[in-house]
């Protein structure tokens, strides 16, 4: 499988930010977000034995891995490895762009974040819209704010789209004080939660 980065570090966004994981961030995207942050994994990369990622994944000694890109759904043989990991006892901590079906990596001891794309970002109204009413409670949304036009849409998409998990608004980093945004959650959309990216604060992976 083509991998751009593996390393132990910390899950920085959303309902599980904080906790110690393996980070596997797989190569390439089908989106191009203009404030994305790691363009790197759009391209490039290591080819890594499916067997050799399998068994880094569940030697190591983190009990999460964190499965990210780019778009990991895009590598066929990533509902497999999954699966592996989850047999080997690992928790599987998957972030998709939510364009993909998400059927194949619904399982008992994986939890999902999945995002749904502002305006700004350039790559509005492209997830696939059957995910968000498979999302469990253990998953979660994740909406990346960069501004108020973003944060009104977002607030329409909300009350507009019902899903039985966690909704998280995160600020792009350097664009919205997490502050604004914090106040605008409080007084407007209180059945939605913050996230900041915590791994650059600490300036981690």
């Amino acid at each position: 499988m083509r991998v751009n980065q593996l390393v132990p570090t910390i899950v920085g966004e959303g309902y599980y930010a904080g906790t110690p994981c393996l980070l596997v961030r797989l190569s390439g995207c089908n989106l191009h977000c203009a404030w994305c942050d790691t363009s790197c994994a759009r391209r490039g990369g290591s080819d890594i034995p499916f067997a050799t990622l399998v068994e880094r994944g569940i030697n190591a000694i983190q009990n999460c891995i964190l499965l990210t890109g780019g778009e990991p759904l895009l590598q066929r043989s990533t509902p497999k490895l999954v699966n592996r990991w989850v047999e080997g006892g690992k928790f599987v901590h998957i972030e998709t762009n939510g364009t993909l079906p998400i059927d194949k990596i619904i399982l008992k001891g994986t939890a999902i974040s999945m995002d749904i794309k502002t305006p700004s970002s350039g790559e509005n109204g492209k997830h696939h819209k059957d995910n968000l009413r498979k999302l469990r409670s253990i998953d979660f949304v994740k909406i990346v704010i960069a501004d108020r036009k973003d944060f009104d849409w977002a607030k329409g998409f909300v009350k507009s789209n019902r899903t039985k998990s966690s909704v998280f608004f995160q600020p792009v980093w350097g664009r919205l004080s997490a502050k604004k945004l914090t106040h605008w959650i409080m007084d407007e959309i209180p059945q939605v939660r913050l996230s900041v990216q915590l791994h650059k604060i600490l300036k981690l992976p």
